[in-house]
């Protein structure tokens, strides 16, 4: 084995890392591009259905609101009336549900990414439940700032309607 060698052990150190570096460049676009494949696929379609289903529930308040005028003047009929308030509560409930959807699918992501766990759940300790708020751990988890910023930014691209969030 030669003392010297001419460089050949310091340019194979280089070419391991230039690998290493690329290899991470190609996991984190992956990681990027996935996350963006799941914002799009339900939050975004979420939303749009959101902004129809309030529309939707608009329209029928005001269609409830004047049957209720037209029942007062005597020009139609109270089961009018209850069926163009059935048909609003309807709306309004889909509505919600879609809004339950949207906050479940953002908690999903953030869970999915580790956001605000830094270790494992200690599972010997009991969780709180109260009747008002539900289930909890009895301590705040730590929060997980560089995960936050990403579900920040893909809000903000889902609110601007832009897919490059990058």
């Amino acid at each position: 084995m030669p003392l010297f060698n001419a460089g050949k052990l310091q340019a194979a150190v280089d070419v391991a890392k230039a690998e290493r570096d690329q290899y991470f460049i190609a996991y984190k676009a992956s990681v990027l591009t996935a996350l963006e494949g799941v914002e799009n696929a339900s939050v975004t379609q979420e939303r749009i259905r959101n902004g129809k289903l309030a529309s939707s529930a608009k329209s029928y308040g005001d269609a409830a609101s004047l049957e209720r005028t037209l029942y007062k003047s005597g020009e139609t009929s109270l089961l009018d009336v209850l069926d163009a308030e059935r048909s609003l509560y309807s709306a309004e409930g889909a509505l919600l549900q879609s809004r339950v959807l949207i906050a479940t699918d953002y908690v999903a992501l953030n869970k999915a990414l580790g956001g605000g766990w830094d270790g494992a759940i200690d599972s010997s300790r009991p969780e709180n439940v109260d009747a008002k708020t539900g289930p909890r751990l009895a301590s705040k988890p730590p929060k997980n700032k560089d995960i936050q910023g990403i579900v920040d930014r893909l809000s903000q691209s889902a609110q601007l309607g832009n897919s490059d969030w990058r």
